[in-house]
């Protein structure tokens, strides 16, 4: 099963995963047999990337958590981001939230070890709520690497869910533009944390770090951030935990205005920015833990061979056991190679289709 834009996909094709709307409906079953019109459908629903079946990868991805739980918590932090922008109903939003946290990070705690692969297929038209539910399981996940104990992995859950509901109080118009913001528009993105905070900070029910999350979460060690400027030892660890995360996500995501990018360009930039922007050692700490070939994806090699990912080794994700591809007729063939043992072999880039 490998991630691939929607305007890749050939006729045939099978899809790897249930695809929701944007309420939390099934779309298409796992297992539908995709061609040009089904495709409509799907983008009809602003959903750009699917995972789908083919001949070269027919794999399991590492799930980090059940669909289910994934539609749930989406469909919940829409209920609570509603009751910000409506100033009522926000404290029992934030009891189920705080109920599926617990459910959630508990499904989490049992595959700890595995690395981030997975892609959250996104609506566009939902993306502030999903991608909230994905930047707090990344942003857990990479707390307990940082050896933070499971009450203190709650409120960083919690606040990656919390960061961007300064995000969710602008104008829908401002959210989902899709042509380049003016400055009025830009000054509100700016101003989102404040937003945010000014919204929190009176709210009993929420503890300190969710609030500074908020505020904090677009901050750099540098000075360089924004709303306040504040730097280095100023900037809450937590705050920059999901400040991390938050930006492989929307680095990787599609967004009404551009086409996500690949895991790899997303973390080449977070480590070209360790150090200026973000604290090094957690900087490193998410790199580890991303796995930017997934099993199933197609490659190209150095040499200019298609490959298909086969294996990673949780600890050299760069050097991963490949199958490279060669035509046969109409038919594939497939060689075996550990990357771990065979140095002159670099993989480019994450390719959609095979250029061979």
């Amino acid at each position: 099963m490998r991630a691939i834009p929607t305007n890749y996909i050939k006729d045939g094709a099978i899809l790897g995963e249930d695809l929701f709307t944007a309420k939390g409906i099934i779309l298409l079953r796992k297992g539908t047999k995709l061609n040009s019109t089904i495709v409509k459908k799907i983008n009809d629903h602003k959903i750009f990337t699917v995972y789908i079946n083919d001949e070269h990868s027919d794999s399991e991805v590492n799930r980090l958590i059940s669909q289910s739980y994934r539609v749930q918590g989406t469909q919940i932090i829409k209920e609570l981001f509603d009751a910000a922008t409506q100033s009522k109903g926000i404290l029992s939003a934030h009891n189920k939230l705080s109920a599926l946290a617990d459910d959630i990070l508990y499904e989490l705690s049992t595959v700890k070890d595995y690395q981030i692969e997975y892609t959250d297929i996104k609506n566009v038209d939902i993306y502030v709520y999903s991608s909230a539910l994905n930047v707090a399981v990344m942003a857990a996940l990479l707390a307990w690497d940082l050896q933070q104990n499971n009450e203190m992995v709650k409120q960083i859950f919690l606040g990656a869910i919390y960061h961007d509901i300064g995000i969710a109080m602008l104008p829908e118009n401002v959210i989902n533009k899709s042509t380049e913001l003016t400055i009025e528009e830009k000054m509100m993105i700016i101003k989102h944390p404040l937003a945010g905070h000014n919204f929190l900070k009176d709210k009993a029910f929420l503890s300190a770090y969710i609030k500074v999350i908020t505020l904090q979460h677009h901050e750099h060690i540098d000075g360089s951030g924004y709303p306040n400027r504040v730097k280095g030892e100023d900037i809450n660890c937590f705050a920059q935990i999901v400040g991390i995360v938050d930006v492989y996500d929307a680095m990787t995501s599609d967004r009404p205005y551009k086409k996500g990018t690949t895991s790899k360009e997303a973390i080449e930039y977070i480590m070209g920015a360790a150090g200026t922007h973000f604290d090094f050692n957690i900087a490193s700490a998410f790199m580890k833990r991303i796995n930017p070939y997934p099993k199933g994806s197609l490659v190209e090699l150095s040499d200019g061979r298609n490959a298909v990912i086969d294996f990673v080794q949780n600890d050299l994700p760069l050097r991963p056991v490949i199958k490279i591809i060669s035509r046969d007729g109409d038919s594939f063939r497939y060689e075996t190679v550990d990357l771990r043992i065979e140095p002159s072999i670099i993989i480019n880039d994450i390719i959609h289709e095979l250029t061979i």
